[in-house]
Order: structure tokens, then C-alpha cells, then sequence
């Protein structure tokens, strides 16, 4: 799949799968693999099971879902963009369920009000100057 990119460039996943950082998590989605797992576009976290990786993947999904109410009438790169997302050091995280993250148009306040009506139950959405901090489970 990857025959003219260096392995040296891949990421390798627990369940086996080797991505490239600029592979999309999802099909037709947004976010790129970097996001998750490049904090602050600096310090590679890769995840420790294939548990983790799940969860980076079904957090991607809800995010994806949740810029679909805020990004109507945008371009595909005007979005939400996780800032910082999978840490195995820091507590909150560390399992790959929440992320810190802005849009790149809207601000944080008109984000938060737009997406508090789409929160579930089980859901945490908060705003942490400069952040959005956004959690599942």
C-alpha cells in the first residue's frame, strides 16, 4: 500500500497496521492520524494496545459527527482540529477518549454553545481556555 513511502515515515499500530501520519482516521473524515497522536504537532504518543487505538478511532468518529453541526457551509479544512489527543503520561489522556481541540473559524464560546444541544448523556464537553476539551465514555 505504502510501496514508495520509507517504513521509517509509518506509524505501526498495535493491531498491526502501519499509517502514515497524513492518513485520515476515517473514511471521508477530516482527521489525520497525526492528530491523535502528535501533541501539539511535536511529541509522537503512540498507543500501547490495540484497546487504545479503538478508542482513538470511535472518539474520531464523535468528533467528525460533532463538526458536521458546527462546519455547515465550510470547507472540508475549516474544522474542528484536535490540539492534543493521545498521551499515555497525562491521566486524562491517556486512553485515547478525549481531546483538547479549537475550529480553526469559529471561536470557542459560539463551538461550545453550538455543540451543547448535540452532547449525550455520557458525554463531557467543557471549555478550558484556550481549549474545547471534549470527552466520551
Amino acid at each position: 500500500m505504502y510501496k514508495h513511502i520509507a517504513p521509517s515515515y509509518l506509524y505501526p499500530l498495535p493491531s498491526g497496521v502501519l499509517v502514515h501520519p497524513c492518513r485520515l482516521i476515517l473514511k471521508d473524515g477530516s482527521l489525520m492520524w497525526k492528530h491523535a497522536l502528535l501533541s501539539h504537532n511535536n511529541s509522537l504518543s503512540l498507543p500501547y494496545t490495540e484497546a487504545h487505538e479503538a478508542h482513538i478511532i470511535k472518539t474520531a468518529q464523535r468528533i467528525e459527527e460533532l463538526n458536521a453541526w458546527v462546519s455547515q457551509e465550510l470547507e472540508p479544512w475549516e474544522c474542528l482540529q484536535p490540539v492534543k489527543w493521545y498521551d499515555p503520561n497525562d491521566q486524562e489522556l491517556s486512553q485515547g477518549i478525549a481531546v483538547y481541540m479549537n475550529h480553526v473559524v469559529h471561536s470557542n464560546d459560539f463551538v461550545y454553545s453550538e455543540l451543547q444541544k448535540h452532547i449525550l448523556e455520557h458525554e463531557v464537553l467543557e471549555q478550558r481556555d484556550p481549549y474545547l476539551f471534549f470527552k466520551r465514555c
